[in-house]
């Protein structure tokens, strides 16, 4: 199998964890953003990673490469259990398509700001030496272009302040029964799903690539991580990263 991917994005990262769970080997095939066009050209009409190539298959999004791998799993594993399916699939969505949007505008907003050197120490790992070679050149030009990509704004990042609070009030609602985990005693996508979607503002150590700590963070970032991580979802994610990431 191989795995196209950016490395730092925490929609990579949920198919690498993926791929961790169902014991896949792989390779993993990292490009610079914006490089990773020109990798994904002709197998995803988007342009957007990740991207799965398992054989003849070639699978594009991170949930449909969970459901891909979950085909290939025992039901004691399965990420989608037939009985809790529905709802597994409704939190996945709601953290992809909310929380995921909004904590990757927040640490774009943030990281942005710092020098080249220091972005490309964590956005760099595992990719082409030329494309390591060539983006400081490029980066105010890649800097421009993604914050319109992204609509990165301080207006936006403020708004989405309160979309990053609700889904982590929600998870601890959620977990304030007891359960170990979304939807109860066993890990599932939904539980994945949130945990790689709140990486951001967490900077989880188990992460599939070398994160900043904490205190290796913008210092515009370092008072959000700390609030993030002493709120009872970010802890959840930061338990499931320490306890289910391999």
């Amino acid at each position: 199998m191989r795995l196209i991917t950016i490395p730092m994005s925490h929609y990579c990262e949920k198919a690498r964890w993926g791929l961790s769970w169902a014991g896949q080997e792989y390779l993993e095939q990292a490009h610079l953003q914006v490089f990773h066009y020109a990798a994904v050209r002709g197998l995803n009409a988007d342009g957007m990673v990740p991207v799965l190539i398992d054989g003849p298959e070639v699978v594009a999004d991170s949930s449909a490469i969970l459901r891909h791998l979950d085909a290939t799993l025992p039901p004691a594993r399965q990420l989608y259990p037939a009985p809790l399916a529905a709802a597994i699939t409704a939190l996945e969505e709601d953290f992809d398509e909310a929380l995921g949007v909004e904590t990757r505008r927040w640490v774009y907003y943030h990281w942005l700001k710092v020098p080249v050197r220091e972005v490309l120490r964590t956005a760099a790992q595992g990719t082409p030496p030329w494309q390591r070679a060539l983006a400081p050149l490029v980066f105010p030009l890649f800097r421009a272009w993604l914050s319109r990509h992204l609509a990165i704004t301080p207006a936006n990042v403020q708004a989405g302040r309160p979309v990053i609070e609700a889904a982590f009030d929600r998870v601890a609602r959620q977990l304030a029964d007891g359960r170990a985990y979304l939807t109860g005693e066993r890990f599932t996508a939904a539980d994945l799903s949130f945990a790689c979607m709140a990486a951001p503002v967490l900077l989880p150590p188990e992460y599939g690539i070398r994160l900043p700590t904490p205190d290796q963070a913008p210092a515009s970032a370092q008072a959000d991580i700390r609030r993030y991580r002493a709120h009872p979802a970010g802890a959840f994610a930061l338990r499931l990263f320490r306890e289910c990431r391999r």
